[in-house]
């Protein structure tokens, strides 16, 4: 997969968003993108969800401190920022999950506590221990201004036409108010960009004056088919 970066940071710019709370959904937008595929008969390639929050220095040095209590630890460190990288000294097959403190040097910055739970393929057992994993995250780490970005890759290759999905897939999530971006860039594969708006969920941003929640990339490839990674409240992965 190729970077978008350009695109990724000049939507970040542009893009005015309201987020509802961590613990203020009442749907699970990974569950949701997931059904949205596995009924339409694909198969999900690989997921993750990442929940993330500005945090004061001082609660930053806290939770890094009640989460070496837990978890392996390593650590980074440059000029600007100390990095602590945490991952679970009880691994799943089903699931990974990591966390992450990053603290700027600068005391002018804020720092940044962030939760990543993935995995490589989707069924029944997976979607258990999602909940579960999600359920048991340590009170600590966010409050209810925490952000959550859910993204999932799946690929139609031979088995079903791209428009039939993505018409499937905006009929099953109620999604409305598309938008289109082709992409010119010559050294990429990625060929549009849609965006759109579920009311299901209540993390949006806003783009020309209009409420987006889905971001779909479509690569398409003449070996491998066409491969849609879909996000949502925007794709901060690569694609």
């Amino acid at each position: 997969m190729k970077k978008i970066v350009l695109i990724v940071v000049l939507l970040l710019i542009l893009f005015t968003k309201s987020v509802v709370g961590y613990s203020a959904s009442v749907t699970d937008e990974m569950i949701d993108l997931a059904s949205a595929v596995t009924e339409s008969e694909l198969a999900i390639d690989n997921w993750q969800v990442t929940i993330k929050e500005q945090i004061s220095h001082e609660k930053a040095y806290d939770v890094t401190n009640k989460l070496k209590n837990g978890y392996l630890v390593s650590t980074a460190e440059d000029e600007n920022i100390i990095k602590y990288s945490f991952s679970d000294v009880h691994k799943s097959d089903d699931l990974d999950e990591s966390f992450k403190v990053v603290i700027p040097k600068n005391t002018n910055y804020q720092a940044e506590v962030i939760a990543v739970i993935r995995g490589d393929f989707w069924n029944e057992s997976v979607e258990q221990a999602y909940i579960s994993t999600k359920s048991a995250l340590p009170d600590y780490l966010f409050s209810k201004d925490a952000e959550r970005f859910a993204c999932l890759t799946t690929d139609s290759s031979g088995t079903i036409k791209s428009d039939y999905f993505l018409n499937e897939f905006s009929e099953k999530l109620n999604v409305q108010q598309k938008l289109t971006q082709t992409d010119k860039l010559k050294n990429t594969s990625v060929a549009e960009i849609l965006y759109g708006y579920t009311p299901l969920w209540d993390q949006k941003i806003t783009i020309m004056d209009k409420s987006m929640n889905v971001q779909i990339a479509i690569n398409k490839s003449k070996d491998e088919g066409t491969k849609f990674t879909i996000g949502t409240p925007i794709l901060i992965t690569e694609y």
